[in-house]
């Protein structure tokens, strides 16, 4: 299968999952969700290196990044979940998936080429972005949400995109010295360990953490099920030259969450938030290319 249908899978399998995740933030508490998510994925990839005995190699410096990548992964799906919990997904989704921008920008800071079609997709994210930031004109298409609402929304979009991309940042780091499968277990295993700091810490606080229990939990597991298999889809796409296939493929992901959320859980989505949302996904194409 060619790159650009593993990126089209992985978009599928990660929309649904954040579509979910706006379903769980409603009865979960996000740490919990985290830890579910983290636990599966590290699991599924402890009993991947069993059998190809592929364990990650010390390093010091792999492993340091490696660390601050697992740490900024929880930090990053702290503003993700918040914001899918505040809602619309119409505008968190999407201000999410600019982390591919943001990567952009930190690689040419750091002194790899940097293209004028990479500028323009630059403009065209946040310029999307800062449009579906704005209330609705027809407000009876969608909930009446403020500009304020709004704006917190993107805002906790773009602060999960800006860490996303200084995650991967520091995980292309690891993986330029061990290799990706291994980078991405160390991630996974520190992001691992750092949630279970994180729900001790709150449990110690005395802070009553929402578990999740019956229809909730299948759809828990769904979600972290989902999640695991959009990285692996993702991966399998990026093998060889087919790295930037994949990432124009998994592009599609924020209008399929929100498609999702508008088809499964009825969120209304004005219909000049479609034509934003595709803006974005042409800069994050562009941006791939």
């Amino acid at each position: 299968m060619s790159g650009i249908i593993w990126g089209l899978l992985a978009a599928v399998f990660v929309g649904v999952s954040d579509a979910v995740a706006r379903a769980t933030t409603q009865k979960v508490s996000i740490s919990i969700l985290i830890l579910a998510v983290m636990s599966l994925s590290t699991l599924g990839l402890s009993v991947l290196f069993m059998f190809t005995d592929n364990w990650p190699r010390w390093h010091a410096y792999a492993w340091a990044v490696s660390a601050a990548s697992g740490v900024l992964n929880i930090v990053a799906l702290m503003f993700l979940y918040k914001a899918l919990e505040r809602g619309p997904v119409a505008v968190a989704s999407p201000a999410a998936s600019s982390f591919t921008v943001m990567l952009v920008a930190m690689n040419a800071l750091a002194g790899q080429p940097f293209s004028w079609a990479q500028g323009l997709a630059i403009a065209l994210v946040f310029g999307g972005v800062i449009m579906l930031s704005r209330p609705s004109k027809t407000p009876a298409s969608e909930p009446d949400y403020s500009a304020t609402w709004l704006r917190t929304t993107a805002l906790l979009g773009l602060a999960t995109a800006f860490t996303v991309s200084l995650r991967m940042f520091f995980a292309q780091e690891a993986s330029a010295e061990i290799g990706p499968m291994p980078a991405l277990y160390l991630n996974r295993m520190f992001a691992l360990i750092s949630v279970l700091i994180l729900v001790a810490w709150q449990l110690q606080q005395g802070q009553k953490l929402n578990t999740p229990r019956g229809k909730v939990a299948a759809l828990v597991f769904a979600q972290a099920t989902l999640e695991v298999a959009a990285l692996w889809a993702f991966l399998m796409g990026s093998q060889g030259d087919g790295r930037i296939a994949a990432s124009i493929g998994f592009a599609a992901f924020s209008a399929i969450t929100t498609i999702t959320a508008w088809l499964w859980l009825g969120e209304k989505v004005a219909p000049a938030r479609w034509i934003w949302i595709a803006v974005i996904g042409l800069g994050i194409i562009l941006a791939s290319s």
